[in-house]
């Protein structure tokens, strides 16, 4: 095992590559956002949106967690399972194509959206394409080769925005979405297969496949709960309150989702493998960093949301998306909520808890149906704002339950999570300051950010100074030699 500085430094680079693609393909996401949302309709995004939650739900069973069990394969047996991962993935993914294609006309009525259904037929071939590189991309992750996956990321973010934007001046409105969608998942398999030196056989075979469903089909019911989590509210919104509101709710929760998140994707796609690599001795204090580094990042971004989700709304979408702005400020805590529980539910994983994630899956999804059903027809607010509290009550259970699994108090975490808050504090004392005298939407957002990062900056200086430090150590230290990544090739 490697020594505990070299694997958080590792660790630390592995971040910084995965979150350079979450900061760049994001990026590249908001570019084409703004620009769809002033070309398109709240209609345009709902209808898309839509059929992406049903995509979200069939892609929890993508391929039956059998790229996840890659990762904890052992290394003699890698290349053997790697193989019918593959085969069995690609399988999986035409099935869920085939799935989706059937099943279009049905939601389509439910939804009573007549153009869901061939929008969603046609999404249906993301499985197929996805499930192409599905195992080029676990192995990345397993070797914590977050260089290639980046590299991935940003080809799909951006062909895709590139194509939805083309598409859509060309006057074909959501289906300028669709297909960018699609161009941009073929680009991302492309550049994955070029990255990874995994060339699989085109037939299915057996070996291992009982212990790598056994692994994975677990950590696919996790996986499916989350999504109820997660994406129910989009369901009850279309249901209740029709498309355009949908539309209006998933440009709201867009930056907190792109700035937000996705940071927690990116952060429990890193710490799973490295956590996996830690005795239980170190588990601890792994968690406590990890935990308040996530903070250092998600609070600020969270406050700037909040305090400026005005002038953000009106500067980058437009008026026509006004009545997304109080969404946009509820989600904001909903994200950090999210984020923030990521480093305990990583921590079942490794300790061979996930069952932990089930039971709480279950409840707060049967208390989250159940105040959907009768408030989402108060409007999107209560239905941000439903989401938002919810989560944080469970959360707050989580991190408890897994404090206790690492002998750990909750004033700990509470210390853990301190200076990041406070230096968060000071950044909304500044930007509130500017709000103050400035109301112009585009004259606020800019001073308000210089503001906010200038008092983000002398927080963290003054309330979280040794975490720069560290940080900074870790960063700068004495490089180390890049493993050798184990042979595939057979």
């Amino acid at each position: 095992m490697s020594a505990p500085p070299r694997l958080a430094a590792r660790t630390l680079r592995s971040l910084a590559w995965a979150y350079g693609s979450y900061v760049g393909g994001r990026a590249l996401v908001l570019v084409s956002t703004v620009v769809l949302a002033r070309l398109l309709t709240p209609a345009d995004f709902g209808v898309v949106a839509l059929a992406l939650t049903f995509m979200v739900f069939l892609d929890t069973v993508k391929d039956l967690g059998l790229g996840q069990a890659l990762i904890v394969a052992p290394d003699d047996e890698l290349a053997e399972r790697a193989q019918t991962a593959f085969g069995w993935s690609l399988t999986i993914g035409a099935g869920l194509s085939a799935a989706t294609i059937a099943i279009s006309p049905l939601a389509a009525a439910f939804f009573d959206a007549p153009a869901l259904a061939a929008i969603l037929a046609v999404l249906g071939l993301n499985f197929l394409l996805r499930s192409v590189g599905a195992t080029h991309y676990a192995l990345a992750r397993r070797a914590l080769d977050f260089r290639s996956r980046t590299l991935a990321e940003l080809a799909d973010a951006s062909v895709r925005g590139v194509a939805s934007i083309t598409l859509a001046l060309a006057g074909l409105g959501a289906w300028s979405l669709v297909l960018g969608y699609l161009l941009g998942t073929s680009a991302l398999v492309a550049t994955i297969w070029s990255r990874v030196a995994f060339r699989p056989r085109l037939r299915l075979q057996r070996a291992h496949l009982r212990e790598l469903l056994t692994f994975g089909g677990t950590l696919t019911v996790v996986d499916i709960g989350h999504a109820l989590a997660h994406e129910i509210d989009y369901l009850f919104i279309a249901r209740i309150l029709g498309v355009a509101p949908l539309g209006l709710y998933s440009v709201g929760f867009r930056l907190p989702e792109l700035l937000i998140v996705n940071l927690a994707v990116v952060a429990g796609t890193v710490l799973f493998p490295a956590y996996a690599l830690l005795d239980p001795d170190r588990l601890r204090e792994a968690f406590l960093v990890s935990l308040r580094y996530t903070a250092l990042l998600v609070l600020p971004v969270a406050v700037g949301l909040v305090l400026l989700a005005r002038p953000v709304v009106l500067v980058l979408f437009g008026e026509r998306w006004e009545a997304a702005i109080p969404v946009m400020q509820v989600l904001a805590a909903y994200a950090v909520v999210v984020t923030l529980n990521v480093p305990a539910g990583t921590v079942y994983k490794v300790t061979g808890r996930p069952w932990i994630l089930i039971a709480f899956t279950v409840p707060y999804v049967a208390v989250l149906a159940l105040a959907l059903t009768f408030l989402t027809h108060l409007g999107i607010v209560a239905v941000a704002i439903v989401m938002a509290g919810l989560q944080g009550l469970f959360a707050a259970a989580g991190l408890l339950v897994s404090a206790r699994i690492l002998e750990l108090t909750p004033g700990r975490i509470l210390g853990t999570l301190a200076g990041p808050a406070a230096a968060a504090t000071t950044m909304a004392v500044a930007i509130a300051f500017v709000a103050r005298v400035v109301t112009e939407p585009t004259a606020l957002l800019l001073a308000g950010g210089v503001a906010g990062a200038a008092g983000y900056a002398l927080g963290v200086w003054t309330f979280a100074g040794d975490a720069v430090g560290r940080l900074r150590e870790m960063a700068f230290g004495r490089r180390t030699t890049r493993p050798a990544a184990p042979t595939l090739s057979r």
